[in-house]
């Protein structure tokens, strides 16, 4: 059978729309005001994919630009010590300290963006949000506070926005989870403290495809730790079964490809993509992505397997990306 292909989420920003759309991420449009331009984005992101040749496609994420920078302005209960501020990469990562319960009386964006793309696309099938622990990775409490209580809000929010999507016809959510790998890989978490905040989130996603993705973040192309491993990874997966039905794993650093023979320990009731066309570097050419799909499925059954990219695209050069899923589509098409 054939591999199949998917994507993670992000795709580059078209063109055409890119100064429109820094309007509208510098808050000078409103998300009413910016629907149609986030449409006619979107579905020039989705057309994109599309002609890469991709069996599954996402919406692209054209209204989240910079993965989940734009969430904590949009939400209550937060003070801004720092802004985001793109420019300065991982040194411009925002800071907010929590001084009430924490709530997102506009949503984070991704069920208003499920509902645009999918009324523009009906083989959408699939959509992401951020985990509660990376969404609330830069925030703060003053000493003695639970912490925990911050992030029972933000579990509460991302039950929210996925109630939501499934209601409008959302067949496949993918939670975004690179907190818990690099809590995991550093092993600064332990699996039995973030079980329930990947549990409890998909609650609402009873009935549909859960799906989870793990890496090491994605900040100006390079990665949040300089630990790179599959094994750290491996416990707290098979934990989940039963949980998730899809687990989507960073494969693209030396490290964690070397370890790739680890995923066949994982519970045979889960699909498995692999992330192994790496967003960070120049585009593998189709014969490193062929032998890669080939060593995977010496340990992963074909109907288990798909293939992808290690994360969003939407930080890679415009050509680079649609060049990257280009070879990622012949490479699972030759195997």
């Amino acid at each position: 059978m054939a591999i199949r292909t998917t994507v993670v989420g992000s795709w580059p920003i078209p063109f055409g729309q890119r100064l429109e759309l820094k309007r509208y991420y510098a808050g000078e449009l409103s998300d009413e005001q910016a629907n149609g331009l986030l449409q006619t984005a979107a579905r020039i992101a989705m057309d994109e994919q599309l002609a890469c040749g991709l069996d599954q496609i996402m919406g692209g994420e054209v209204f989240a630009p910079d993965f989940l920078h734009h969430i904590p302005p949009r939400l209550d209960g937060l003070e801004t010590l720092a802004p985001r501020i793109t420019a300065r990469g991982q040194q411009g990562v925002g800071r907010y300290r929590v001084i009430g319960k924490v709530t997102a009386p506009r949503g984070t964006g991704h069920a208003r963006a499920w509902r645009r793309e999918r009324e523009i696309e009906p083989r959408l099938d699939k959509a992401s949000v951020p985990s509660p622990l990376t969404i609330g990775g830069g925030f703060v409490t003053d000493e003695g506070v639970d912490q925990s209580r911050h992030l029972n809000n933000l579990i509460e929010v991302v039950q929210d926005e996925i109630a939501d999507m499934v209601d409008n016809g959302l067949r496949e959510i993918q939670l975004d989870a690179p907190g818990e790998a690099i809590g995991l890989v550093s092993a600064n978490r332990t699996t039995e403290s973030l079980l329930p905040l990947v549990k409890e989130p998909l609650q609402p996603a009873s009935g549909i495809t859960r799906t989870i993705h793990f890496c090491l973040g994605d900040i100006a192309r390079k990665p949040s730790i300089e630990v790179q491993n599959l094994r750290s990874l491996i416990p707290f997966i098979q934990q989940l079964e039963g949980i998730v039905d899809r687990v989507h794993v960073e494969c693209s650093y030396s490290g964690q490809w070397e370890e790739h023979g680890l995923l066949a320990e994982l519970p045979e009731t889960m699909q498995i993509i692999a992330g192994i066309a790496d967003v960070k570097s120049k585009p593998a050419p189709v014969t490193e992505l062929r032998q890669k799909t080939e060593q995977l499925t010496e340990v992963i059954p074909p109907e288990r397997l798909l293939v992808s990219t290690s994360c969003g695209v939407g930080r890679v050069p415009h050509d680079e990306a649609i060049r990257l899923m280009r070879n990622l589509v012949k490479a699972a098409a030759l195997v």
